[in-house]
C-alpha cells in the first residue's frame, strides 16, 4: 500500500506545522483504513491498516515531541494496533498452506477469529478513550 501524499509541507517552515501535517495524514489514513478492516474477512483493508498504524507510530517516535503529551498513547495504540493485525495478517498468509489439513486450519481460523476480536475490541477501546481525538485536538 502506497502511503498518502502529505500536502502542504514547507522545507522552510519550522518542524512544528509540518510535523503537524504529517501526523495528520498519517492519522486520518488509519481512521479510514481501520474503519474497512472491522469488516471480518477485509483481509486486505486489515493488512493495509497494519501497515497505516505502522507508520503513525514510526512518525511519532520521531516528531511526537512536536506534538505534546496526547502523542505517546497514541504511540502506544498504533503500536498495540500494528502488533494484534500483524498477527491477523500472519494467520491469513498460513491459512491456504494449512487448508489440506482439517484441524490445522480449523485452529488457525480459531486463532484469526480471537486477533480479529482483539482488533475490534482494541480499535473500538482507542475511540471510547478519545485516543485520536485527543491527538488530532493537539495537532
Amino acid at each position: 500500500m502506497k502511503a498518502r501524499k502529505v500536502e502542504g509541507l514547507d522545507p522552510l517552515a519550522p518542524l512544528e506545522p509540518n510535523a503537524a501535517r504529517i501526523v495528520q495524514t498519517r492519522l486520518d489514513e488509519l481512521r479510514d483504513l481501520a474503519e474497512l478492516a472491522l469488516a471480518p474477512d477485509a483481509e486486505q483493508a486489515q493488512h493495509d491498516a497494519r501497515i497505516a498504524a505502522k507508520r503513525l507510530r514510526y512518525v511519532l517516535e520521531i516528531v511526537g515531541f512536536c506534538v505534546g503529551e496526547p502523542a505517546e498513547p497514541a504511540r502506544r495504540a498504533a503500536k498495540k494496533l500494528q502488533s494484534v493485525l500483524g498477527d491477523l495478517h500472519d494467520c491469513d498468509l498460513m491459512l491456504p498452506r494449512v487448508e489440506h489439513i482439517p484441524s490445522l486450519a480449523g485452529a488457525l481460523r480459531k486463532r484469526r477469529e480471537r486477533f480479529f476480536r482483539a482488533f475490534v475490541e482494541l480499535w473500538q477501546a482507542e475511540a471510547s478513550k478519545g485516543t485520536w481525538a485527543t491527538l488530532e485536538r493537539a495537532l
